[in-house]
């Protein structure tokens, strides 16, 4: 048994958690995946019990609880690095400062689209309209995307900075939303190429082949 402790929630439903499960599952490190039903937890005791933000994912190690997606990468990066492990960053620093600024972006962004294409209603059947909200945000980031896969070094492999990272684990959600809800390709076509990728990438495709095999929620 490791004593490493991921507790997630539901895989249809939690999109933070889906970033701290790539993350942790590309570095390859043996960790125990603790499932916490988040339908049900409106008061989030279920939660509080194990996390100090009442929030999943939370990592348990060596007696400690690290709380948020971006703090357990950050803790993963620093606790087994690389030659051992696949890194999580980039190597040359002007790309680790632009996966980091991204990585960041994600986490504190975007919050029309996380609410107007809300990560359980990609699996449904019929989705909702996406919000205008949801769409504006959808092409920034799109953007976003675009200029940091234009700017890539050739033949460095088909994710944000070459090899999959924490800034790919970081925006998989985000692709699952755009690619569900078919937002068009518009000015950026590298980013919607990037897309598929993603949700195809070892560390997260096992995610999304769980999340699909559950049974659809539309709400929680």
């Amino acid at each position: 048994m490791s004593d490493l402790k991921l507790y997630v929630g539901e895989k249809n439903i939690s999109s933070w958690s889906m970033r701290a499960w790539a993350a942790l599952t590309h570095k390859g490190v043996p960790f125990e995946e603790m499932p916490l039903a988040l339908k049900g937890d409106k008061d989030r005791a279920r939660r509080r019990a194990v996390s100090p933000t009442g929030k999943v994912p939370v990592l348990h190690h060596k007696g400690m609880a690290i709380p948020d997606s971006l703090a357990i990468i950050e803790y993963l990066e620093e606790n087994f690095p690389a030659p051992q492990h696949p890194a999580l960053w980039p190597k040359d620093a002007a790309e680790r400062a632009h996966a980091r600024w991204l990585a960041a972006a994600m986490h504190s962004g975007f919050m029309g689209m996380r609410e107007g294409m809300s990560f359980n209603t990609c699996f449904l059947k019929t989705r909702p309209a996406p919000t205008a909200a949801a769409l504006t945000d959808a092409a920034e980031l799109l953007g976003l995307l675009e200029v940091a896969l234009s700017k890539k070094r050739a033949g460095s492999g088909p994710y944000l900075f070459g090899a999959f990272g924490a800034a790919d684990a970081m925006y998989a959600p985000a692709a699952v939303r755009l690619i569900a809800y078919e937002v068009p390709a518009g000015a950026s076509p590298l980013a919607h190429a990037y897309l598929r990728e993603v949700v195809a990438a070892p560390a997260v495709k096992p995610w999304m082949d769980a999340a699909r095999a559950l049974p659809p929620a539309e709400t929680y």
